[in-house]
């Protein structure tokens, strides 16, 4: 056979070795280039896109701004009285925006009524009328393309239609200067070298990133109007090659915008897009011929330094083979090295067998020491998991690890945990002996106080890794013993080791286990022991640690839900006590002139209406979540609480163009529930549907049994609720998106407390909408108390007596709502005394007598609830009837103004027929009471 030296061979290798690699990186380098090709392509319809983003954006901003002037009531009498103050309006909106030329309103027929930039009226009629059409015929905003004005300056129209009673009255116009348009596009930051030029519907440039000014009006390149048929307007983006009016070669994007038929081109010059490319491909290509001819370089230098050391190796075989042994030399080739070796350590081999047989008898001993010694470890770490497992508290915690540490691993113990400012705090001491003498017994483990940290543990914290001490290098024994004596004061510690406590992968200590006398030592695999020990110490006293944490945020918790309860009792009572003169206040004037103000007083009374019932709400949700309400229960139709409901919201329906529909069984419908509750819910679900359905949709209630459920549906034809949102709606504080103006109003709790509610008789509430704009239904269903039996019909008029003249005591720190409490009691014939502290009102007592007595609850020297306590202490007041009037509106305050003496409890704003009504029949009561404690003779 032919030989080949083994330099060709070498180089052989090297050549087998880099052409592959060549081959591949070629492939890679091709496909670099498409993917580059398609990055650069991607990346111009990304910014295209952006960019188009950003200038619709603009153009929406502006619309928007002519939206909100064109709702405004002046627009719509434009021609008329309201000329004036539509143009001043317009005006003060046009000097907000500096882009702007000018704003103009003209009629249909394209008369222009007024212009911002002309005090005269004017009979013109507008320019570019195009766009000014299309805004009539689709009664929706328009951007029109760019034209010359009468002064011969370049904008363009950005028109929205101004609609009064469903029909185009106007159509407002913002006349835009082009530079707008050209500061979006440099807000961008576009990349240099890059082009963008925004189009309008008739191709004119309205801006460019560069010499705006130059090319403003101008149309497309030559080389640009293939790819703007070729966009044609069935297509939104296209990409293409142009030659830009800068003679520059370039790859081009046209992106159409959603405004006006606008096209925004954005170009990139093709020279400085594939200049990469050809770098790249340069580097490759010389990358692949150093590598050829360094690779047969290496190769023939290889080569000698491999043929000489086997021409020696086989100089060193030849002598082995007479019997000679001689030394080998190095050759520093591993393999070569390694055959010469192995030829010199043959001759010796068995006279070494002996020997090693020997010492593997040694280590098979020693090895089965340590499986025994590895055994105990064992079984010691099997019952400290047990042991440390066996309770949370940190006191049975530390005496579990005082008993497994000592005496079985040392003679004394030490654990200091860290607090929560960081400090090393020591938790655990434990000895098997007082002094090192042992002249004193056992003792328990306690708890030790020490001025200064050892160095020992600060060390260790700093490490994170268990530490032998003394560590029996010279200069640093007598110092080490020093500093771990200082851990256990009353032991004679000869050695220590150290280890953090390492839980869950944070520090909570360190935990130091002692030997006594100074021949006593750690082996390491006694720090191995006590490590793996602390590991399972340290996690169960982070159990413990958490369990502390745990009963501490739990009391921290239970001290914010009291907080919170007071603040929302605070709340109420703060929001009560103004709403209570509002009321009063707007009822006076009704009283002395029934026809003053009634638009304002119906808008006022509206208002305070609702803000009573956000009160309302929010107290209510507060005491279903801390489970503070219960129920009366007992038999209830619902079709009274139907027509109750409707009663009550009626205020909320009036603007409606009907009354809900009703459709109920002509037998009562039975449920077990408390009837205010109940028609708390049927009205929250009517509120919803009256604010979330226009006013000429109908909304209908429903009421049917089905398998032994009683169903209650209230449907309307309004906004709907979006799927995303179906299965929130019940929750506390959520809403469907609303208008900035928020004219729906709310908190988004009149859904939540109506879940609560219903969850509390034992029934279910279910929302269903096909989408927005689709109205939604809500379905109640409550278990039937039984099969309906004829009832009597409760309703009737019982008729009221007026009540006679009396003589009452106000006492209230706010004087609006005390004095005008007393002006409406005046006007019922009633003679009244308002004081506003609680001295004078027992001054007031003091020196008059009255028939009843109104108090508030929060005075400032003492409380209404002491008042009534002093007034029930007297004899000549003992029987006077009392009633507490105040902003604190909870049930506990109701319970606590009975317990102070109250004989009844309102809440601030008061309804006076309800007033008036309780003093007639605490009155009567109390005259019964008199005639039963004092008969006639």
């Amino acid at each position: 056979m032919r030989t080949v030296p083994l330099k060709t061979q070498l180089l052989l290798v090297a050549v087998a070795a880099i052409l592959p690699l060549a081959i591949v990186c070629g492939i890679s380098l091709s496909a670099l280039f498409e993917s580059q090709r398609a990055q650069n392509e991607a990346s111009s319809l990304g910014v295209a896109r952006a960019l188009s983003t950003a200038v619709e954006g603009e153009l929406r901003l502006t619309m928007s701004a002519l939206q909100t002037l064109a709702l405004a009531d002046p627009l719509g009498t434009a021609d008329g009285e309201g000329r004036a103050q539509a143009l001043a309006l317009s005006r003060a909106v046009r000097a907000s925006h500096p882009e702007w030329r000018g704003l103009l309103l003209a009629d249909p027929s394209g008369r222009v009524v007024f212009s911002t930039e002309t005090d005269r009226p004017n009979s013109a009629n507008v320019v570019e009328r195009s766009s000014f059409d299309a805004t009539v015929q689709t009664r929706r905003p328009v951007a029109g393309s760019m034209a010359r004005g009468a002064g011969g300056n370049l904008a363009f129209p950005v028109r929205v239609p101004v609609i009064r009673d469903g029909v185009v009255k106007y159509v407002l116009t913002a006349i835009i200067r082009p530079e707008a348009i050209a500061a979006v596009l440099r807000a961008q930051r576009v990349p240099e070298g890059w082009y963008v030029s925004v189009f309008d519907a008739n191709l004119a440039r309205i801006a460019r990133t560069v010499d705006d000014e130059k090319w403003r009006g101008s149309g497309p390149s030559e080389s640009l109007k293939p790819l703007f048929q070729a966009l044609g307007h069935d297509k939104q983006e296209l990409l293409g090659t142009s030659t830009n009016v800068d003679g520059v070669l370039a790859k081009t994007v046209l992106a159409r915008l959603g405004e006006g038929g606008w096209t925004l081109v954005l170009g990139t010059s093709l020279s400085k897009a594939e200049s990469s490319w050809w770098r790249t491909a340069g580097a490759y290509v010389l990358g692949l011929l150093a590598s050829l001819v360094l690779g047969g370089t290496g190769a023939w230098w290889m080569s000698k330094s491999i043929t000489m050391p086997m021409r020696s190796l086989r100089d060193d075989a030849d002598a082995l083979g007479r019997g000679e042994l001689r030394p080998s030399g190095m050759s520093r080739i591993t393999e070569i090295d390694a055959v010469a070796r192995a030829l010199e350590s043959a001759a010796v081999q068995r006279a070494g067998s002996e020997a090693e047989r020997e010492e593997l008898l040694q280590l098979e001993s020693h090895a089965r020491s340590a499986a025994q010694a590895a055994e105990q470890r064992l079984g010691l770490l099997v019952n400290a998991s047990a042991v440390l497992s066996g309770s949370l508290e940190e006191s049975d915690t530390l005496d579990a690890i005082a008993r497994l540490v000592v005496p079985a691993i040392g003679d004394a113990c030490r654990i200091d945990l860290l607090d929560e400012q960081g400090a090393l705090l020591p938790r655990l001491s434990h000895s098997k002996w007082a002094e090192h003498s042992g002249r004193l017994a056992e003792q328990d483990h306690v708890l030790v106080h020490a001025a200064e940290t050892p160095q020992v543990l600060i060390t260790a914290l700093k490490t994170g890794k268990p530490r032998l001490y003394p560590s029996g290098q010279t200069g640093e024994v007598e110092g080490q013993i020093k500093d771990i004596s200082a851990l256990v004061p009353e032991l004679e510690a000869g050695a220590a080791c150290v280890v953090p406590l390492i839980a869950r992968g944070r520090t909570i200590g360190t935990m130091a286990v002692l030997q006594a006398g100074p021949n006593r030592i750690f082996e390491a695999e006694d720090s191995a022991l006590i490590g793996e020990l602390a590991q399972r110490a340290a996690l169960a006293l982070d159990n413990a640690l958490l369990l502390s944490e745990a009963r501490k945020a739990q009391r921290e918790a239970e001290s914010a839900n009291r907080a919170k309860d007071e603040f929302l009792a605070m709340l109420g009572h703060e929001l009560r006590n103004p709403l209570a003169p509002i009321v009063l206040a707007l009822q006076l004037i009704a009283r002395r002139d029934p026809t003053a103000f009634s638009r304002e007083r119906e808008i006022i009374d509206r208002q305070v209406k609702h803000l009573s019932r956000l009160v309302d709400d929010l107290l209510d949700i507060s005491r279903i979540v801390s489970g503070k309400i219960t129920l009366s229960l007992e038999p209830v139709d619902l079709r009274e609480v139907m027509e109750r409901a409707l009663e009550l919201t009626m205020p909320a329906l009036q603007a409606r163009s009907s009354t809900p529909q009703l459709s109920m069984p002509t037998t009562p419908v039975l449920v077990q529930g408390e009837l205010l509750r109940l028609v708390q819910i049927v009205c929250n679900l009517l509120n919803n549907a009256a604010k979330f359905s226009p006013p000429d949709t109908p909304i209908r209630m429903e009421l049917a049994s089905e398998a032994g459920w009683a169903v209650l549906r209230v449907s309307d034809e309004g906004v709907g609720i979006p799927a995303h949102l179906l299965h929130h709606v019940f929750e506390r504080f959520v809403q469907g998106e609303q208008a900035l103006e928020r004219a729906s109003g709310g908190l988004g709790l009149g859904l939540a407390i109506a879940r609560s509610l219903t969850g509390l008789h034992s029934g279910t509430i279910k929302a269903h909408s096909d989408g927005p704009g689709k109205g939604s239904t809500f379905t109640l269903r409550l278990p039937l108390l039984g099969q309906p039996q004829a009832t009597d019909d409760p309703r009737g008029d019982t008729g009221s007596e007026a009540l006679p003249a009396l003589r009452l005591l106000l006492v209230d720190d706010n004087t609006d709502a005390a004095d005008l409490l007393a002006e409406w009691l005046v006007m019922e014939g009633h003679r009244v005394r308002a004081t506003y502290s609680a001295a004078g009102g027992l001054a007031q007592l003091a020196e008059a007598r009255f028939d009843a007595a109104i108090f508030d609850i929060g005075l400032p020297e003492i409380s209404g609830y002491e008042l009534a306590r002093r007034v029930r202490s007297q004899p000549d007041t003992r029987h006077l009837p009392l009633i507490a009037l105040t902003g604190y509106g909870s049930d506990a305050d109701r319970l606590l103004a009975l317990e102070a003496g109250f004989d009844d409890h309102f809440s601030k704003p008061v309804d006076m027929g309800r007033l008036l009504e309780r003093l007639r029949a605490l009155l009567a009561d109390r005259h019964q009471k008199d005639a039963a404690w004092h008969p006639r003779p």
